[in-house]
């Protein structure tokens, strides 16, 4: 009685240990998602930026929105980047740009009916102007 007592016992503190064990890979997980959906939205950014404000001098345009595919850059897999652009004034002849740009990764193909893909975005807003 004695045996089954302590092996029911040591049975649930392996479990509970499984049990962090898990949350615990599951919160680096979302991490190093976070983290590469941030450089996606940060990459599209530059990216709209150069598109804006090019260094051969000559004025750029602002496209409503832009979206930039990063699944052959590695590191960036499954991410993508959309970013809208907003020229909002005109003050003499000076103009001020609204730019925002949101990253989004994933961990595996986007199925629609799928319930273990992990997915994260975050967005970057910047604001510009023209000299």
């Amino acid at each position: 009685m004695l045996a089954l007592f302590v092996i029911i016992v040591v049975l649930l503190l392996g479990l509970t240990l499984v049990e962090i064990l898990s949350t615990g890979n599951e919160a680096v997980s979302q991490e190093v998602l976070g983290t590469r959906a941030f450089t996606a939205a940060n990459s599209g950014m530059q990216a709209e930026l150069q598109k804006l404000f090019p260094l051969n001098n000559i004025a750029g345009s602002c496209a409503a929105i832009s979206n930039y595919d990063f699944s052959v850059v590695e590191g960036l897999t499954q991410c993508t980047a959309v970013v809208s652009c907003d020229d909002y004034a005109t003050v003499d002849s000076v103009t001020y740009y609204r730019l925002e740009s949101t990253g989004t990764c994933g961990s595996g193909a986007m199925a629609v009916d799928s319930k273990s893909i992990v997915l994260s975005s975050r967005t970057v807003i910047v604001e510009a102007r023209s000299l």
